[in-house]
C-alpha cells in the first residue's frame, strides 16, 4: 500500500462530510493544499482549526468521468498524507496512486474510456484501461496492443501506432491491404474498440483493397465452420483493386476475426461481432427539434435538425451501439444569435439592433461622416451576420476656387489642410475691388460647398454687372 503526501489539487464540495477527531494533542497540520468547486466556500476559515484535526473525510469527484468516491486524508507527523478513498462510506479506503495524463499526441488514434470517447488532454486515475483504435476504420492498421493501463503515473504498455494500408500510400511501397465494408442489407456499426458490430439477418461485403496485378489475396477466419465465397469485385473501377467477401445473412457463427493477406505476406485484419441489440426508442418534447430515424436497431442512425432560428446544441446524428445505448445523448435546439457587434468605430452608431435569427443591425455615422459599406446587416441562419460591418469616413469638401484679384479670410479647421463639414470660408478682395456673390460659403454633408466662389470686380464693373446663379457656378453679364 502506498500513500501520497498531499501535493495535488483535490475537489471539496460546500456540503463537505468531515469526521473530525481533536485529541488532547495538538496535530499541528496547516491548511490542505484544495480548491472547492464552490465559490461561496471559503477554505481559509478552517486555517486555524486544521492544527488540531488528524482525519478529514471528503466526497472526491476522480477521473474524466468524475466518478465519486469518499475520501479521506490523515494527519501524520504534521503532514497530510492520502488521500484514502472508497466507494462507500463504510467500506474499505483504499490509497489513489499517480493519475496518469493524456496528451492529445495521437491523431490517427481514437481513444475511448468506459465507452465514452475522450477527446481532450485529461488525467485518468491510478488502473484506468483506456481503449484505442485507428480513427479510419480499415484505412489504418493498429500495431501493438489496443488496451492501455494507467500504472502508478505510467501507461503500460505504449499507445499503439496506426499504420496506412494500401489506400492511404496510393498502392506504394510495401502496405498492408485496406479493408472496406458495404452493408448490402440490415445494419452495422463500428464500435469503439475497433470491432464491427453486425445486427442479425445482414449482408456484408468485405473488400480487400490491393491492385489484382500483383495476385489474388487470401481472406481467413479463425472458425472452423462456414464456407464464403470471395472472388474480384465486378463493378467497374473496383474489379483490378477489390477482392470481395461476401458474408450474407449473417448470425452468431459469423462472429469471427477476418484477415485478409497479400500475395507479399502483408495483413490487416477486423473483427466482427454478430448481434441482436434494439437501443430504446429516442422522444423528444420539443416542438423546436426535428428527428428522422432509421430504426432502432444496432447500427440505425437518428438524425436531429432543428427549426428556422434555432441550432442544435450536441450531435447531429446518433448511432445505435452495441451495449444497447445511443452513441450520444440527444441534442437540443438553442435559439440562434449572431455574435455583438463589439468593434464599431468612434464614428458608427446602431439606429436598430436584434441579433436574434432574422434580426436586423441598421448603422448610421456621425455629423460629418459618412458610411462605407452596407447600410444594415442581417443575422442568418447559420447564426452570422450578412456582411462586413461598415465603417465611417470623414466628408470633406474639395479645395476651394480663389477670385482673380480676391483672397480667404480663413484656413481649412483640420490639420492636414481638408475643408470638413460644418468649416466657413470668407472671401475678400484686394483693394480697389468688391465682392460680387456671396462672401461666405459653407462646407455641407453632401461634401460640397453652400455657394459658388464670389469674384472680384471693380465697383464700377459691379454696377452694370447682372449676376445670376446656377447649380453652383456664378454667370455675369455685363451690359454694354
Amino acid at each position: 500500500m502506498i500513500l501520497l503526501v498531499i501535493v495535488l489539487v483535490f475537489l471539496f464540495k460546500c456540503n463537505a462530510e468531515e469526521n473530525i477527531t481533536v485529541p488532547q494533542d495538538e496535530y499541528k497540520c496547516s491548511l490542505p493544499d484544495v480548491t472547492s468547486i464552490d465559490d461561496n466556500l471559503d477554505i481559509t476559515r478552517f486555517r486555524s482549526d486544521f492544527s488540531k484535526i488528524s482525519e478529514v473525510k471528503f466526497p472526491g469527484l476522480i477521473g474524466p468521468l468524475n466518478e465519486r468516491l469518499i475520501c479521506k486524508i490523515k494527519c501524520i507527523d504534521g503532514n497530510w498524507v492520502g488521500p484514502l478513498c472508497s466507494t462507500t462510506a463504510d467500506g474499505r479506503f483504499q490509497p489513489i496512486l499517480r493519475e496518469c495524463f493524456y496528451r492529445d499526441d495521437y491523431k490517427l488514434l481514437s481513444i475511448s474510456f468506459k465507452n465514452s470517447s475522450i477527446e481532450k488532454e485529461t488525467y485518468f486515475p491510478h488502473g484506468s484501461v483506456v481503449t484505442s483504435k485507428c480513427k479510419h476504420f480499415g484505412l489504418y492498421k493498429l500495431k501493438g496492443d489496443s488496451q492501455v493501463r494507467c500504472e502508478n503515473g505510467e501507461w503500460s504498455p505504449k499507445f499503439p501506432e496506426c499504420v496506412p494500408t494500401t489506400l492511404v500510400t496510393n498502392f506504394t511501397g510495401d502496405a498492408p491491404p485496406s479493408i472496406q465494408y458495404v452493408v448490402v442489407s440490415g445494419s452495422a456499426v463500428v464500435e469503439p474498440s475497433g470491432d464491427l458490430f453486425v445486427y442479425p439477418e445482414s449482408t456484408l461485403w468485405l473488400d480487400c483493397i490491393i491492385p489484382r496485378v500483383t495476385g489474388d489475396p487470401d481472406w481467413s477466419w479463425t472458425q472452423a465452420l462456414g464456407q464464403h465465397n470471395a472472388a474480384w469485385a465486378t463493378d467497374d473501377g473496383e474489379k483490378e483493386t477489390h477482392y470481395r467477401l461476401i458474408l450474407t445473412k449473417m448470425s452468431a457463427r459469423h462472429s469471427d476475426q477476418y484477415t485478409c493477406t497479400s500475395s507479399g505476406g502483408h495483413t490487416n485484419t477486423i473483427i466482427i461481432k454478430v448481434v441482436s441489440v434494439v437501443c430504446p426508442p429516442i422522444n423528444v418534447s420539443s416542438p423546436r427539434i426535428r428527428l428522422f430515424s432509421q430504426g432502432w436497431k444496432l447500427g440505425h442512425s437518428v438524425h436531429f435538425s432543428c427549426q428556422p432560428g434555432f441550432h442544435l446544441n450536441g450531435s447531429a446524428i446518433v448511432y445505435c451501439m452495441g451495449n444497447g445505448h445511443w452513441s450520444a445523448l440527444p441534442p437540443t435546439c438553442e435559439e440562434t444569435f449572431c455574435p455583438m457587434l463589439r468593434t464599431l468605430g468612434p464614428h458608427l452608431s446602431l439606429v436598430e439592433y436584434n441579433s436574434s435569427y432574422g434580426g436586423r443591425a441598421v448603422f448610421q455615422c456621425s455629423w460629418g461622416y459618412r458610411l462605407v459599406g452596407a447600410p444594415g446587416l442581417e443575422c442568418e441562419l447559420d447564426g452570422k451576420w450578412s456582411g462586413d460591418i461598415p465603417h465611417c469616413i470623414a466628408i470633406y469638401c474639395p479645395n476651394p476656387i480663389v477670385p482673380e484679384k480676391g483672397r480667404l479670410l480663413t484656413q481649412a479647421s483640420t490639420k492636414n489642410g481638408k475643408y470638413a463639414v460644418g468649416d466657413l470660408l470668407i472671401y475678400g478682395c484686394d483693394e480697389g475691388y468688391q465682392v460680387l456673390g456671396e462672401p461666405s460659403i459653407v462646407c455641407t454633408e453632401n461634401g460640397f460647398w453652400s455657394h459658388p466662389p464670389p469674384f472680384c470686380l471693380r465697383p464700377s464693373e459691379i454696377r452694370k454687372a447682372d449676376t445670376i446663379y446656377i447649380e453652383n457656378t456664378t454667370l455675369v453679364h455685363f451690359e454694354d
